[in-house]
């Protein structure tokens, strides 16, 4: 396997050739600039959430998932028709699709519908029939014992110690995946609701966090995920699970890996899975966010090769979805990086980035906890920001160009000032 180095100020990268690709690297890189008025305004009062997903259907639209639990909104102010003290603002529902041109085409989705909707949403996905896959991820539970388990402080009354409290809960996972008609009827639910995660499961998942598929061969590929540490490969029509790896094609494990070190040896398993992107020349690139890397395997789960993102980021890591440039070669990825703000621009032959766009911050062109991505037919970029940025942006693709910067910054077009 070779890998080359490409270093940077901003970027260390490490990648092995991927198979397949016979384009050759002509020093070019897609250029995009951010459409700061897509998508178009949501009627008041609808306000959006966190979006923990996107996606491109075959006929062009945007949809999006979105989380509405009230704990994630402000009281305050962000959600007073649900509080009745005031008119601001509604949470729009759990699925929200958007016409090329940025109109709302509908909304549908959420808890309380008759399905088991996730405790958190995130990712999604539209089938070769059109049909929509959403997965979960997990959440935290207050502890009841309140902040800092303050609730077995002091003592009983006539001096005995006070019971100490009860330890914090642990976080809950969702474990199960929908499909949905695109119009938002509830067609299946795969895996078992509630259940716990574990990577050898045939009947659960564990934070099934993306998808994408194989129309010729009948199959989803799912990013198994927040808890689980695999790929898992379903048959499109049944949900079965027909195979599943691991980092390195390896049997997935569940044992703890403590904390990512970039010193140390790569990790043998995955530690969280993001996405699992199969690509025209069927090739399936996988997301290992807090390993910082991404590996590329044959459909059968063999290994290809990977690449190493801004290695020294801790946190949340810097690989957190993947997407295709439009041109029927696909020679160009797409990496967003939640924790350091950006999305790169990979050659995917070699898997060597060739620069970086977007910056910190809540104007168009920048980013706050950046993560899903997708492409259209166009070569359009659509990016989803999650936690506190709240929002879906559209980069417009105005050709190919060589690159000018390791680092692109806000991506604001020539008339308003340039990049």
């Amino acid at each position: 396997m070779k890998r080359l180095i490409v270093r940077g100020a901003a970027v260390v990268a490490m990648a092995g050739a991927s198979a397949g690709c016979p384009a050759a690297d002509d020093g070019t890189v897609p250029l995009l600039e951010v459409d700061a008025l897509w998508p178009m305004p949501l009627e008041y009062p609808a306000i959006l959430g966190p979006v923990s997903g996107v996606t491109v259907a075959p006929d062009g639209n945007v949809l999006i998932v979105t989380m509405s639990a009230r704990e994630l909104f402000s009281a305050a102010n962000e959600i007073n028709t649900l509080t009745g003290t005031g008119d601001c603002c509604t949470p729009v529902l759990g699925v929200v699709e958007f016409a090329a041109d940025g109109s709302l085409v509908r909304q549908w989705g959420g808890p309380d519908q008759g399905y088991p909707w996730p405790s958190r949403p995130h990712g999604i996905g539209v089938d070769p029939e059109g049909n929509v896959w959403i997965g979960g991820a997990w959440y935290q539970p207050p502890n009841p014992a309140g902040r800092g388990g303050r609730g077995g402080r002091g003592a009983a009354p006539g001096g005995a110690p006070a019971e100490p409290p009860p330890p914090p809960p642990g976080p809950v996972y969702d474990t199960h995946i929908l499909k949905f008609s695109r119009t938002g009827e509830h067609l299946a639910t795969i895996g078992t609701p509630g259940g716990q995660p574990n990577s050898a499961s045939t009947n659960s998942f564990g934070g099934p966090a993306d998808f994408s598929f194989d129309a010729g061969e009948n199959e989803v590929y799912v990013a198994d995920g927040f808890a689980n540490h695999r790929v898992v490969v379903l048959d499109i029509a049944t949900g079965a699970v027909k195979r599943s790896w691991g980092a390195y094609g390896n049997t997935p494990d569940d044992a703890p890996q403590g904390p990512y070190d970039p010193a140390a040896a790569p990790s043998q398993q995955f530690g969280r899975v993001t996405c699992a992107e199969l690509s025209n020349d069927g090739l399936v690139y996988v997301c290992d966010q807090t390993n910082n890397r991404i590996q590329v395997f044959e459909t059968d789960g063999t290994f290809v090769s990977e690449a190493i993102i801004a290695p020294a980021t801790r946190g949340l890591g810097s690989v957190r979805d993947v997407a295709f440039s439009a041109d029927d070669d696909q020679r160009y990825l797409y990496v967003t990086d939640n924790m350091n703000e950006r999305v790169y621009i990979l050659f995917r032959e070699t898997l060597a980035v060739k620069t970086s766009f977007g910056v910190g911050g809540r104007y168009p062109g920048h980013f706050r906890e950046l993560g899903g991505i997708a492409v259209d037919a166009q070569g359009n970029v659509f990016t989803a920001e999650d936690g506190q940025g709240r929002k879906v942006q559209k980069f417009v693709n105005i050709g190919t160009g060589p690159v000018t910067a390791e680092h692109q910054g806000a991506l604001y077009p020539a008339a308003a000032g340039g990049m």
